[in-house]
């Protein structure tokens, strides 16, 4: 038999071997997947996690909330922009007109059923007031002094800006408009 091959069909075909430095490659590919999945769903509050730490068991007072900070949020775009403007003392009038806005979203906030989350709630309102009396204090300097610094309390809980307990309680409960306004920085 011209040109048959002198294999008999019995043989096995050669096998692959799995190289170590092949599964350790697939194995740590998988795990970085799955650290990564781990922190996205951790730390931006994805729906994997519920004990996040500030989230709020009950979702009714950050559904009220929402429409409120967003309504005081259009106001507050509505004032010109303090940076924007043209001398300490407009700059001072700008800062007072958005004191009065922020005031009347936190009274609004108040007025609101908590859900029974009302240790965390009034937290996070307590700190609204202390920044808000941090704005007012700044346009009231500004009246005297014209190179005014604007100064944001420290909290006591964790030595940071109070702003950075305001945003993060109202990012981790799902409350975008909710967050300090930053026309100051």
């Amino acid at each position: 038999m011209a040109g048959s091959s002198s294999t008999t069909g019995t043989e096995r075909p050669a096998r692959r071997r799995i190289r170590p430095g092949v599964v350790l490659a697939v194995l740590s590919a998988v795990v970085v997947l799955g650290m990564w999945a781990w922190v996205l769903g951790y730390h931006l509050g994805g729906t994997w996690r519920d004990d996040t730490p500030g989230r709020l068991g009950n979702t009714t007072f950050p559904t009220l909330a929402e429409p409120v900070c967003a309504d005081a949020l259009a106001r507050f775009a509505a004032l010109p922009p303090a940076w924007a403007t043209a001398t300490p003392a407009e700059r001072a009038t700008v800062v007072d007109a958005s004191v009065v806005v922020l005031g009347q979203m936190v009274a609004d906030l108040r007025a609101m059923p908590t859900g029974g989350e009302d240790a965390a709630v009034a937290e996070w309102l307590n700190d609204w007031d202390t920044f808000i009396a941090d704005r007012a204090d700044y346009a009231n300097r500004l009246r005297s002094d014209p190179d005014a610094r604007f100064y944001v309390t420290q909290s006591d809980r964790d030595r940071r800006q109070i702003t950075l307990a305001i945003d993060r309680f109202a990012t981790t409960n799902r409350m975008p408009s909710c967050v300090t306004p930053s026309d100051l920085s």
